[in-house]
């Protein structure tokens, strides 16, 4: 037994490196031969111990366990834990996490343990020490708890966790019940199915789930299902129609198809939202505040009315007019003529562009092109 005391700064310095190669934990037992390797060959001041015994060693690491001021942890005997989340630059623990669950989306306890090479006594703790950092998420599932990645560590993660495995697995935005069962892969499927149902990453359609992560997808899927029936609306309304009458042709005719509105209400605007846009781009239509059209059949529309307007008023005519303000005041008629809907908003939105059609025409044709 020695005589001198143990140097503490290196034995420290010793076990924090340790540590941090073996995800924070210490097991004197199977490293006492490493701490004390390492600590015989660091440069230890003359009033200190140059030699280090197995029970000299348990020793010190408990003393400096209950030192408020040194960050180590006593387990249990023989057992310490230096926290290696608030090292700079130590990724050993967001590695095995990332390359974990970039396999499996949901793993148990036990796989933890296998995969940090923890002893079954220390799997609850680390667990906990995860979780609290956001590093995982616990899933309490029948007798039993299990994990899938945190919004922390899928920060550090490109393409990894419930959401984005969810998202990948999903075809059109959803994913069958026998599908997500072979992804969740563990005994209590039906616990973690409620778990991610209840946490906002699906919605149960009944056999079949919406991926939350891909609503986008899903509303793709939507538009391109009534695209059709939408299309037809415009034709029967000279490709113009009110901005709300747009929104709920869109709405009843999902409701025609799906009943997924009703069962998936936390997302309903978000779906309803996407289909829209999805619509907007795919029909070639213009959104504004209070009309909605489809541009190019509408300007056809228009200007077949301005040019009508047009050959209708050179036949009346006897001497035409001389001036740009006179077509348009002799067309006025005629424009109040054009009833093209039983809504006097898309009438007067109607109107109004053939007007403005009707002018250029003049303008183009009557006058060059140079009149004010």
């Amino acid at each position: 037994m020695t005589l001198l005391p143990v140097d503490t700064d290196v034995l420290e310095d010793v076990c924090r490196d340790i540590a941090q190669d073996n995800y924070g934990f210490i097991y004197v037992s199977d490293q006492k031969s490493e701490i004390k390797s390492a600590y015989e060959s660091a440069n230890i001041g003359l009033v200190n111990a140059r030699s280090l015994s197995s029970s000299d060693m348990r020793k010190a690491l408990t003393v400096m366990a209950a030192d408020e001021f040194i960050d180590i942890e006593q387990l249990r005997d023989g057992v310490f834990y230096v926290d290696p989340f608030g090292v700079k630059g130590n990724m050993n623990i967001t590695r095995e996490l990332t390359n974990l669950f970039g396999q499996r989306l949901v793993v148990t306890g036990e796989t933890l343990r296998s995969r940090f090479s923890l002893a079954i006594d220390d799997i609850e703790f680390f667990a906990d020490e995860l979780a609290d950092r956001n590093y995982v998420r616990r899933i309490t599932a029948g007798k039993r708890d299990y994990y899938t990645i945190g919004p922390q560590l899928k920060e550090h993660a490109d393409d990894v966790g419930l959401d984005s495995r969810l998202e990948r697995e999903a075809s059109n935005g959803k994913i069958a019940h026998s599908d997500l069962e072979s992804v969740i892969d563990v005994d209590a499927t039906a616990d973690v199915i409620r778990y991610l149902d209840r946490e906002g990453y699906i919605v149960d359609l009944d056999g079949e789930y919406l991926v939350e992560e891909a609503i986008d997808e899903y509303a793709r899927y939507l538009a391109e299902q009534i695209e059709d029936a939408v299309e037809a609306e415009f034709e029967e309304s000279s490709y113009v129609l009110r901005t709300g009458e747009f929104e709920k042709v869109v709405e009843n005719e999902i409701d025609n198809r799906f009943d997924v509105l009703s069962k998936a209400r936390s997302i309903r605007g978000d779906l309803l939202d996407g289909t829209r846009d999805t619509l907007i781009d795919r029909l070639g239509l213009k959104a504004e505040q209070e009309m909605v059209e489809a541009i190019e059949p509408f300007e056809a529309v228009v200007e077949d009315h301005a040019r009508r307007v047009l050959i209708d008023l050179k036949a009346e005519q006897d001497q035409l007019p001389g001036t740009l303000p006179e077509w348009v005041e002799l067309a006025e008629d005629h424009f109040e003529e054009l009833h093209v809907s039983d809504t006097t908003d898309v009438n007067k939105y109607v109107r109004n562009a053939v007007q403005d059609r009707y002018r250029a025409l003049v303008n183009e044709e009557e006058f060059g092109g140079m009149a004010a």
